[in-house]
């Protein structure tokens, strides 16, 4: 091969190609898991969304066969099965993130990993550590304020660090040597892109669907000899940080694998909207309680600036665009509503409190507060004042969900739609890696109900 590669693809390569000899941790095993119950949840849980459903109908007219298994659909190629599950697994915007480089890995990272898998007949073992492998590659890769900064400029940094993330993992179960993985991610990094102006549209889950997707393509064309650019990832160079960073703020740096684990630094979403409305959900539920009743004559909820760019749709109108105004969230978690996915319906769109509420927030952007953290103040019409702040908001590490909560969430969005059998569901999530949960997890995914 004569491919000249970058310092970085090189680094990436050698430790996608020595995953299967890579011994996890526990902690870093059960985060896996963890993100694997999450996936589950948030996929399950919106078989009735527009998106997905239109995806997945979509590609029935290809006619792909194969073993990988597609959301509520049967049995596809895995391409298919990356593109539906991980489109489904974006829907609710409930899913998992990865606040150090701003993006949903495990959406498309465990859709083209369990695709992949299936297809090749992997272990559960080896499964997981695809995953891992993947999502280690996709954090680093937009850490250091690089997605920060990728998606203050208009680029979703899910539809980039997801797709490089989805492609190391496929690139692991397909065993590519470390010239093919180069190519890999240099295919993977040239289709990178998706739109922050798309966010409150079927676009924005599609971003993951198509990240995922394009992460098997990417590995699947390398292993049969595609050849593309290796200087793609490095700091200096017209690859992508050149290019989705213009102005030169901030760029890729220099990869590294010997500092941790940034699985461990996921946050699991306790609340269906984005994530940046999260801490004034926090401070918002608090005050409920504080409130006892007693009328509110203003709200003001001080947030980070980022807010007032990616989530402050004023007046939503669907529930779409309610997960991105933090008017609506504060007004919720006011209301005393959990902010759950039955929060964000076209009938608590229209309830009257909730509205009357809303009238009453404003936004206040407050440079000191991180995008992690908030706080509501409340002028009473009586003429006293209560407030609540949020450091960290719940689900953080450092506030983490923890097993409890996610079984709570999960259970919450999968036994509607599996009855009796969310709770075995759960169980093989829970275990991954312990015996024949691959299989199972694969039969529930691809039942249609």
């Amino acid at each position: 091969m004569s491919i000249e590669a970058g310092e970085n693809a090189k680094i990436v390569a050698a430790y996608v190609a020595g995953a299967m000899d890579r011994q996890l941790p526990l902690d870093v095993m059960d985060a896996g898991r963890m993100c694997l119950a999450d996936w589950l949840a948030v996929g399950i849980g919106a078989h009735d969304q527009g998106a997905g459903i239109t995806v997945r109908e979509t590609v029935k007219a290809w006619s792909s066969s194969g073993t990988s298994p597609v959301m509520q659909g049967g049995e596809s190629a895995a391409m298919v099965s990356a593109l539906v599950n991980g489109t489904f697994a974006h829907c609710l915007d409930y899913d998992d993130t990865h606040v150090g480089c701003l993006a949903h890995l495990s959406g498309p990272t465990w859709a083209a990993t369990l695709a992949v898998a299936a297809e090749n007949g992997a272990s559960d073992q080896q499964t997981l550590k695809a995953f891992v492998t993947g999502f280690e590659v996709g954090a680093r890769l937009g850490g250091k304020g690089f997605g920060e900064a990728v998606n203050k400029l208009g680029i979703h940094s899910t539809a980039v660090f997801g797709r490089l993330a989805a492609t190391a993992a496929a690139g692991a179960l397909l065993g590519l040597n470390e010239d093919q993985m180069i190519s890999a991610l240099g295919v993977a990094a040239t289709q990178a892109g998706g739109l922050v102006a798309s966010f409150g549209t079927m676009s924005k889950p599609f971003h993951a669907g198509k990240a995922a997707m394009d992460g098997v393509l990417s590995a699947q064309m390398a292993s049969n000899g595609f050849e593309a650019a290796g200087g793609l990832l490095e700091v200096a160079g017209d690859g992508l940080a050149r290019v989705l960073v213009q102005g030169g703020q901030t760029d890729i740096g220099v990869m590294d694998f010997n500092d941790g684990w940034e699985i461990l630094e996921n946050t699991f979403k306790p609340y269906a909207a984005c994530l940046l409305t999260h801490p004034v959900i926090d401070s918002a539920r608090e005050l409920h309680n504080k409130l006892n009743g007693r009328e509110a004559r203003e709200i003001r909820a001080h947030v980070n600036p980022m807010v007032l760019r990616f989530a402050a749709k004023a007046n939503p109108k669907t529930p779409l665009e309610g997960k991105f105004s933090t008017t609506y969230c504060t007004a919720l978690g006011l209301c005393g509503y959990r902010g759950s996915e039955r929060d964000f319906s076209p009938a608590r769109l229209s309830d009257p409190g909730v509205l009357a509420t809303m009238d009453r927030v404003h936004l206040v952007s407050d440079e000191t507060l991180s995008a992690t953290a908030a706080k509501v103040t409340i002028d009473l019409a009586d003429g006293g004042e209560i407030s609540a702040e949020t450091p960290l908001a719940t689900g953080n590490p450092g506030n983490p969900l923890g097993w409890d909560g996610i079984n709570w969430k999960f259970m919450s969005l999968v036994e509607p739609v599996l009855g009796d059998d969310a709770a075995a569901l759960f169980d093989h999530a829970r275990h991954f890696g312990d015996g024949d949960d691959l299989r199972q997890i694969s039969r529930t995914i691809a039942a249609v109900h």
